[in-house]
């Protein structure tokens, strides 16, 4: 069960699953069989491509000491059974989304393109490939919307998804802090080519600031604030800031690019949740 666990990533797939539902109740709808088979059906799917991006850099993954544990390089599983669970997990998932409707169903299946079949390959290639990464976790909210049956390019929705998108860059940006050497030896393109590790902070701060202040866009996208609620907005916003800049640039400890990934994860979810609730206070 261990292997299994690890090898769908359990932790990853659940956070992809809670930002679709974010965009679900973003809606300000009430919890229905559509929520179950969207939860489960986006679950599955990014278990699935997580499954299916292993089978694909197991060799890759061997290289570098992050991921030379995992499952298939470890030696505790075959790619041909890996691939098979990939392949249960995606149909199940795809499954589960076609009963929330076509468009819920083809927006999973455009994740496996982005994630599998062009972020995964580009990734050796070019660092650039962080953009078809991020636009993966950009689809999430957007599934959870639509399997309520609301409008896909409904501002509420495109405000989300581009704040997911933003987000996901200083993510990937911090892994590189950390294990740019580790991507390289294996044979990945690494911004930390171009870029010195003073230089690549500066980048993932500013653009963590960008991140924030898009937040603060909220009137151009339909949302209103109760005043309580638009002065929490403030002050998470710069809280996430300070504490942002902190960690990268005052933190002198071995763990201050943790610390900073750990607060990026928990200014999402916070937001997430922010958003939710002013739904159903709206």
């Amino acid at each position: 069960m261990s292997v299994i666990i690890r090898l769908t990533r359990i932790r990853l797939s659940l956070m992809v699953s809670i930002s679709a539902m974010t965009g679900y109740f973003l809606t300000g709808s009430s919890p229905t069989w559509s929520l179950m088979l969207m939860f489960g059906g986006v679950f599955f799917l990014a278990a699935g491509t997580s499954v299916l991006n292993q089978v694909q850099e197991c060799r890759r993954d061997a290289l570098m000491k992050r991921t030379a544990k995992r499952p298939i390089p470890a030696g505790e599983i075959s790619r041909p059974v890996a691939s098979l669970i990939s392949i249960l997990l995606i149909a199940g998932g795809t499954v589960m989304l076609s009963l929330n409707g076509w468009i819920p169903m083809a927006l999973g299946l455009s994740n496996i393109v982005f994630y599998n079949l062009i972020y995964t390959p580009l990734k050796s290639r070019s660092w650039l490939a962080i953009i078809p990464g991020a636009l993966v976790g950009a689809v999430p909210p957007l599934i959870g919307w639509t399997s309520a049956g609301f409008y896909i390019f409904h501002p509420n929705a495109q405000f989300v998804s581009i704040f997911v998108f933003l987000w996901q860059i200083p993510h990937f940006w911090l892994l590189m802090i950390k294990y740019g050497k580790e991507y390289e030896s294996a044979g990945f393109s690494s911004i930390s080519k171009m870029l010195n590790e003073h230089q690549i902070k500066l980048v993932v701060f500013y653009w963590g600031v960008i991140t924030s202040l898009f937040l603060m866009l909220f009137p151009f996208f339909g949302f209103s604030f109760k005043p309580l609620l638009l002065g929490f907005l403030i002050g998470i916003n710069f809280l996430f800031v300070s504490l942002f800049h902190r960690y990268l640039f005052r933190d002198r400890s071995s763990k201050t690019i943790r610390k900073a990934f750990i607060l990026i994860n928990t200014y999402a979810m916070v937001i997430f949740l922010f958003l939710v609730i002013n739904a159903f206070l709206s």
